[in-house]
């Protein structure tokens, strides 16, 4: 009932649905009864994209339940595997699956005997992880898939690109303007001299994956989502990773900072101290803001931050250090990373709260209604 109330964070499915339709190419098919193909229509509605949400429900029925769904899922994976050619099919579980202890990977075997594609499971508890958690590991899962593959196969390319490069990992459907940010990452990127190796998993055929090795480093700007992948590629090829949100003038001098250490350890001779200088001197808008009048009508005011990891850590440290404005109350509803946000958090606020429960969240929000302004993770005030 709490669901059906509020989330801020749907099931695991749609995380599993929101990185699988974020490639080109991939169809995933969801195991569920019919009132869970509602992504379809979210996506859709979010995403004005001309072409149809890639994914197929495989509904679970009386008919299933009287007989198994075995026959109809395989039949469901190669049917559209004939249709439409995918380079991969996602075969993805829900919470109907798991109650009824449906075996899905046996399921993947039986339908790559036919299958001209390539079928995976993903392999998500649905219990246990949340829509965050299961877009995470299932980017994870589809990365080592590949990778495995052209292993098997020797077609991993050999050795590093000539000139430094990075792997954009974690943009994706449905995302809180990752479509921006992707914009402004390639451009700080050119700025750089750095060249984009990838961007994965937003417009990438699974087919380049094998070719993310080739990159310097890889850089993770959403805590949520591609850090699982990251660490992957380090154990697996000792790629190093870059995970500080290039959010706000201090963050991104560090992040900047943190890349010229990474690319300089692997024989680069870079040196961006000047551009971070005149980036944040005369060109960033958040420093000419700090300082307009605008900025100085908020010093000194208060203010409520609420959001996922990412996106409140970040807003919470653009307010105090670079705005002056007093953060009396930090959170978010990522309870998995509460360690990480707490770290990030705690010398900018006075209160640090972690929760997914919307009634608390709002209560502890009304204690400070009177004394606060409240802003949005986009950094849009409230009205």
């Amino acid at each position: 009932m709490k669901l059906a109330y509020w989330m801020y964070a749907g099931p695991a499915h749609i995380g599993t649905l929101r990185i699988s339709s974020s490639f080109k190419n991939v169809h995933a098919i969801m195991h569920a009864p019919i009132g869970d193909d509602y992504f379809n229509v979210m996506r859709s509605m979010l995403e004005r994209d001309r072409n149809f949400t890639p994914v197929t429900i495989s509904s679970v029925d009386r008919n299933v339940l009287a007989r198994g769904s075995q026959e109809k899922v395989v039949d469901n994976i190669t049917r559209k595997d004939a249709e439409e050619h995918p380079d991969l099919i996602v075969l993805t579980p829900t919470c109907t699956s798991s109650i009824l202890q449906e075996d899905l990977g046996n399921f993947v075997q039986r339908a790559q005997l036919d299958a001209k594609g390539d079928v995976m499971l993903a392999d998500v508890n649905h219990y246990r992880y949340n829509e965050l958690q299961a877009a995470d590991r299932t980017l994870q899962q589809i990365v080592q898939y590949y990778i495995a593959k052209a292993k098997k196969k020797g077609e991993l390319p050999i050795g590093k690109t000539a000139n430094p490069s990075v792997n954009l990992i974690g943009i994706s459907s449905l995302g809180f303007h990752n479509q921006h940010d992707c914009i402004e990452l390639k451009r700080l990127m050119a700025e750089l001299g750095i060249e984009v190796n990838a961007v994965i998993p937003e417009g990438a055929s699974v087919h380049e994956l094998k070719n993310l090795p080739q990159a310097w480093f890889n850089l993770v700007p959403y805590r949520e989502i591609g850090l699982m992948s990251a660490q992957f590629l380090q154990e697996e090829f000792g790629m190093p990773f870059v995970d500080i949100t290039p959010m706000g003038v201090v963050e991104t001098a560090r992040c900047i900072r943190k890349i010229q250490t990474t690319l300089n350890a692997q024989g680069a001779n870079v040196d961006y101290e000047s551009f971070i200088e005149n980036q944040t001197l005369y060109v960033s808008q958040a420093a000419w803001f700090s300082r307009s009048i605008d900025c100085q009508n908020l010093t000194g005011k208060k203010a409520v931050v609420f959001g996922d990891n990412t996106h409140a850590a970040a807003m919470t440290k653009i307010l105090a250090r670079e705005m002056g404005i007093h953060v009396v109350m930090a959170g978010t509803y990522c309870k998995y990373d509460e360690k990480w946000f707490r770290e990030q958090v705690s010398e900018y606020c006075d209160e640090v709260l972690i929760s997914d429960d919307n009634g608390a969240i709002a209560d502890a929000i009304a204690r400070h209604r009177t004394l606060c302004h409240f802003w949005h993770t986009d950094g849009t005030p409230c009205g």
